[in-house]
């Protein structure tokens, strides 16, 4: 009959309290009973506020961590309110070849061969309720960045040839790759640089100095770098002797002498003529058909005409083996010749014998 009930409370005519309180505090009011008489009685209440359960948990934080870096994730906890709050919880990581994750919620990765996948779990407890929550996040396998480029190849080439170049890329996790990249050449007077890293040489007056440059782009970083190259002025060498012939014996006592010759060389390799600089020819023999070079034996060397006589007995030929002759030129300013072509002999050869001490037989 006085006072006010508690806001969510009411009384019934039946002397009934019931409801569900909605706000915290003391409640003064008085109670009247009316009936064959009249009765009051003065009535105080305490509505107590109730903590709220734990209803829920959710993580926040990024979806993906690159290798080799970190990742911060947090906890939120939902109450039976409807209010929220971050809270600290246990964490977890799994699988673990590649990540660990810090009380603080901190995911470290490690490098990775290529995009892995794991999951971060949370769990958290209050007032006897456990709520959990997992994500799941990609370590990313991140593509190492390009930090340099150099070359590789040969600081001088000959003119009228060829060098072949090739370019290393260095990336940022210290690996190195052969790379193709944009070559070029400058100056391009004597020479040109194909897409494969193969330089080709002019002839030159002189020695020429040239830069070789390489340029490469990956992620959208460009590394560049350059060789110094000298294309260098090789002085000509004279022509190899031609037409070689073998002749004989020329004498026969006292000992059997045959005559080894050839065409007179007056040309260098390139076409203009020697001139007047001195040629002589050193004469070879070897019973290797391929003349390796350490096969040789000298037959004559600092001849000064196109012929060389010689005795094969004194200079160690065996009768009936076959040896191989070559010879070359050489200048008095000290250029030599490549060999020249073989000339296959079977060592004094005389031929099939006559038959010793002839008789006839009668039968």
């Amino acid at each position: 009959s006085a006072g006010t009930l508690p806001a969510g409370l009411s009384l019934s005519t039946a002397g009934v309290l019931s409801g569900t309180p909605t706000a915290a505090g003391t409640y003064n009011f008085t109670v009247q009973v009316t009936g064959g008489t009249t009765a009051t009685k003065a009535f105080a209440v305490t509505i107590a506020t109730s903590a709220p359960t734990l209803t829920g948990l959710s993580i926040a934080g990024p979806s993906s961590v690159n290798e080799s870096s970190s990742g911060t994730y947090a906890a939120t906890a939902t109450w039976s309110d409807n209010s929220t709050t971050t809270v600290t919880p246990t964490w977890g990581v799994g699988p673990t070849l590649y990540a660990s994750i810090t009380a603080s919620g901190v995911l470290n990765t490690l490098a990775v061969p290529s995009n892995q996948f794991v999951t971060v779990s949370a769990s958290y407890t209050s007032g006897g309720v456990n709520r959990s929550a997992t994500q799941s996040v990609t370590i990313v396998n991140v593509p190492p960045a390009l930090t340099g480029l150099s070359i590789a190849g040969p600081s001088s080439v000959n003119e009228s040839s060829s060098g072949t170049y090739a370019a290393t890329a260095t990336w940022s996790d210290n690996s190195t790759t052969t790379v193709t990249p944009t070559w070029s050449v400058s100056p391009s007077t004597y020479a040109s640089l194909s897409s494969s890293g193969v330089l080709t040489t002019l002839a030159v007056p002189s020695n020429q100095s040239a830069t070789v440059t390489a340029s490469y782009t990956s992620g959208g970083v460009t590394r560049t770098a350059t060789q110094a190259v000298t294309i260098v002025n090789v002085p000509p060498v004279p022509a190899a002797p031609t037409n070689m012939n073998l002749s004989g014996p020329v004498q026969t006592t006292p000992v059997a002498l045959f005559r080894l010759g050839w065409d007179p060389v007056t040309m260098y390799t390139d076409g203009t003529p020697i001139g007047t600089v001195s040629v002589t020819y050193n004469a070879y023999w070897t019973t290797d058909e391929t003349l390796s070079v350490g096969t040789l034996r000298n037959l004559a060397t600092s001849i000064p005409g196109t012929s060389v006589t010689f005795d094969p007995i004194a200079a160690g030929m065996v009768q009936n083996q076959r040896v191989y002759f070559t010879s070359r030129t050489v200048l008095a300013t000290g250029e030599q010749s490549s060999l020249s072509e073989g000339l296959t002999w079977v060592a004094i050869n005389e031929g099939p014998v006559a038959p010793s001490n002839p008789a006839i037989m009668k039968r």
